[in-house]
Formats: structure tokens, C-alpha cells, sequence
């Protein structure tokens, strides 16, 4: 799959993806069990197989469920909708690596939990539906519609310090 930048820092923020109103964004849209997620492309380095995973029991609840090795490091494989307060979880297919914006220096990367192949898509601001007053969960920004599928822009800030939290 197409490799961005892994070693740049990229700092994410919601704005980048919402408010610029000219040009296209390359955005990765991440089905996860039951929802998806749009995340700009830059945030993520690599997608890998989730057979790499080693599942481990402590913190499994807090929606750590394990590690992958990846590039030498050793990453944390988190379950965004744990993290989210959803439960029922099946096993991931797939991992994206996720380029830490807010973990130091230690950590600067993490593996997201996926349920498939993950698409890169070029798009337009104008092709986002705000759906304002949709819930949201309390590591997710925004609710969207995007070619007529509801996805979610997470708020990667508080899932990073949920993280650290559980690490």
C-alpha cells in the first residue's frame, strides 16, 4: 500500500480536513465494524496485516489489544471503538499504521485496529456533508456524509492521550 511520509511528524487537526475550502485533500477512509473513518493521508505511514498482531490480556478492556512490530518499533495495537465506548469488537483484518502526533518521542507511531483494506481517495471539501448536530462519541470530531456513507473524523488528540493513558 502507498507509504506516506513515516518519519514527519504531522501535526492533525480537524481544520486541515474541514475548513479549507479550495483543492483536494488525500484522505484514507478506515472501515472499522461498524462505521468508517476519514483521516487525512499524511496521518497514516503504512497498512499491514493484522496477522502480525501479538494479543495480549492486559488492558484488553481498555481497548489495547496488542502489538505489532513495525520498521524496528514496537507499536501499540489499539481498538478506536473501544476507545469510542462501543463494545462487541471482532478481530481486526487489517492494521494502519498511524503517525503520533501527541505521544513524545518514545512513541511515534500506533497501529489502528480495521475490519478491511482501507481506501485512498482524493477529495473534494465540497463532496462532505456536515452533519452537525449528529452524535458523536467521545473520541470522534465529526460526523460526516461522504459518498453516501456515514464516516466519522476522529479527534486523534483525545484518543492519544486516552492511549497513553492505558499504556
Amino acid at each position: 500500500m502507498a507509504e506516506a511520509q513515516p518519519q514527519q511528524r504531522t501535526a492533525l487537526s480537524q481544520t486541515t480536513l474541514l475548513s479549507a475550502t479550495t483543492g483536494k485533500l488525500d484522505v484514507y477512509v478506515l472501515p472499522l465494524w461498524q462505521k468508517k473513518l476519514l483521516i487525512p493521508a499524511l496521518a497514516i505511514a503504512e497498512i499491514i496485516s493484522a496477522s502480525q498482531l501479538k494479543p495480549t490480556k492486559k488492558n484488553k478492556t481498555a481497548g489495547l489489544l496488542g502489538q505489532v512490530t513495525w520498521e524496528g518499533e514496537t507499536l501499540p495495537v489499539i481498538s478506536f471503538e473501544t476507545f469510542n465506548g462501543e463494545t462487541g469488537i471482532p478481530e481486526p483484518q487489517k492494521l494502519a499504521i498511524v503517525v503520533a502526533a501527541t505521544l513524545g518521542e518514545n512513541l511515534t507511531h500506533y497501529a489502528l485496529a480495521l475490519q478491511a483494506e482501507p481506501t485512498l481517495n482524493k477529495i473534494k471539501i465540497a463532496e462532505l456533508e456536515d452533519l452537525d448536530n449528529a452524535a458523536v462519541g467521545g473520541v470522534e470530531y465529526l460526523q460526516v456524509k461522504y459518498q453516501n456513507n456515514l464516516c466519522f473524523i476522529p479527534e486523534l488528540d483525545i484518543l492519544e492521550t486516552k492511549l497513553k493513558s492505558v499504556l
